[in-house]
């Protein structure tokens, strides 16, 4: 069977991630295994919309058209989707990825032309519906069924997935800002070692695509998927897009054990950020060694209490602990913040930037809270405020969607750029984070993404 795999144009364009989509990678291999024909249209980097993309999409002649989206995507791909099924009228369309899974049947109201939505990781279920088209598989939502109850699905042994199908997306073609920005060589490829976050953080979904149970890849295919990226694509920079790498210490340490005994021409990342309560110094000194050279980690807010409303799990003081450890280790901490959460005040936030200035970070990311379908926090927004209607328009990571009852969005704009200012703009943070953030090749992309967290979403009324 002929299928096409869709990866939507971003909407803040070459500003921001461009990252090769694992999670397509990973389907097209299994459908190929299968014996299926893929075509991988990835628009983020075709840098196609509107009718140019709807050409390369027909052009492919799909059956089957599978389409990857997260909640920022909707705006831009409801009217193409629209399009597609219009001029497609034979294929089946398919809605997967972060937005599918976090809002279930309810992704029926922003594509009505959606045959299908499936929900977690579908690997398994893909090939199921393709099999047996008549009736949904567990995790599988069809349009105009009677819903019963459907649950995200998880692949459990996840040593039965093959290696991604790095061919349809060589990772020489993303020249752009990776997952994360930081970035000290090209090419570079992300990996997946481990599925699964058992942690309750109110503002997060990630539960919803990946499942609370933690489950490893066998370190030997991970190590053959590696070898494959540095031998055969030339890859110099791997990225771990794990929720939760060190999560199991042994898991990780064994890792790095590994990656200290083949001594590969490669640097390692992790991106999505670590658990610090989940490193020491032996697990610290192996990432040293195994070539990490920044540690990101997920501090969110420099007020207690907010973390305590959030359930992170940690305190302000226990946050300072590890990041003295990690420089310990010669290491520079990259840190994330969300500025906006749910029943902060702007003295909270005062309290994150402060702390971000005199925690010794080198570099940090001060987003606006996003109240993400799925979560508990955006959940609670969304019952009493209607995006489906506006096309999730406002749903981006520049703009303040959701400020908290406290502030407006203007004032919430305001004090996001009070945060990068007050942070950057001093000799030192400015020199540490340069080091990390300018690769030549990354350069513009990076000042075109600063200029649309400090001055995108301008619309917001006063």
């Amino acid at each position: 069977m002929r299928i096409t795999l869709l990866y939507p144009p971003r909407p803040g364009g070459g500003g921001t991630n461009l990252v090769p989509p694992v999670g397509l990678l990973y389907l097209g291999a299994v459908l190929e295994k299968a014996g299926h024909q893929v075509v991988l249209l990835d628009f983020t980097q075709l840098e196609k919309t509107g009718n140019d993309l709807v050409k390369d999409v027909v052009n492919s002649d799909p059956e089957v058209l599978m389409i990857s989206a997260f909640t920022s995507d909707v705006f831009l791909l409801k009217p193409i989707v629209s399009i597609l099924g219009e001029v497609l009228p034979k294929a089946r369309l398919w809605l997967g990825g972060p937005h599918a899974s976090c809002v279930e049947e309810k992704a029926f109201l922003d594509f009505p032309r959606i045959d299908a939505v499936f929900l977690g990781e579908a690997e398994e279920s893909v090939l199921e519906a393709l099999e047996f088209p008549e009736v949904p598989p567990a995790g599988v939502i069809y349009s105009g069924q009677e819903l019963k109850s459907t649950r995200s699905r998880q692949v459990e042994d996840l040593s039965s997935l093959p290696i991604p199908a790095w061919h349809l997306a060589p990772p020489e073609q993303y020249r752009g800002l990776p997952n994360g920005v930081v970035l000290k060589r090209l090419p570079y490829a992300p990996i997946l070692t481990t599925r699964g976050c058992p942690y309750r953080c109110t503002f997060c979904a990630g539960f919803k695509v990946t499942g609370r149970k933690i489950r490893h890849r066998p370190l030997s295919q991970v190590w053959e998927e590696i070898e494959l990226l540095v031998n055969d694509y030339g890859v110099e920079e791997i990225h771990i897009e794990d929720d939760n790498f060190t999560f199991d210490r042994s898991y990780a340490k064994e890792f790095c054990e590994i990656a200290i005994r083949k001594n590969l021409p490669v640097l390692f990342s992790t991106p999505n950020g670590v658990r610090l309560d989940a490193l020491d110094d032996e697990l610290l000194s192996l990432m040293k060694e195994a070539g990490w050279y920044v540690v990101h980690c997920g501090i969110e807010s420099g007020s207690d209490r907010v973390l305590k409303r959030i359930q992170k799990a940690t305190t302000t003081s226990e946050i300072k602990k590890s990041i003295e450890l990690i420089h310990s280790h010669g290491l520079p901490v990259a840190a994330y913040f969300i500025l906006g959460l749910p029943g902060e005040t702007e003295k909270d936030i005062e309290k994150t930037i402060e702390f971000a200035r005199t925690s010794g970070v080198e570099w940090a990311q001060f987003a606006c809270f996003l109240p993400i379908p799925g979560s508990p926090d955006g959940d609670s927004f969304l019952k009493d405020n209607d995006m489906v209607s506006t096309g999730w328009e406002a749903f981006h990571n520049a703009k303040c969607p959701a400020p908290p009852v406290s502030l407006t969005a203007y004032e919430l704009k305001k004090l996001q750029r009070r945060a990068f200012m007050r942070f950057y703009l001093r000799p030192g943070p400015m020199f540490r984070a340069t080091a990390l953030l300018f690769h030549r090749d990354t350069f513009f992309r990076i000042i075109k993404r600063g200029f649309s967290y400090l001055f995108g979403g301008r619309q917001h009324n006063r």
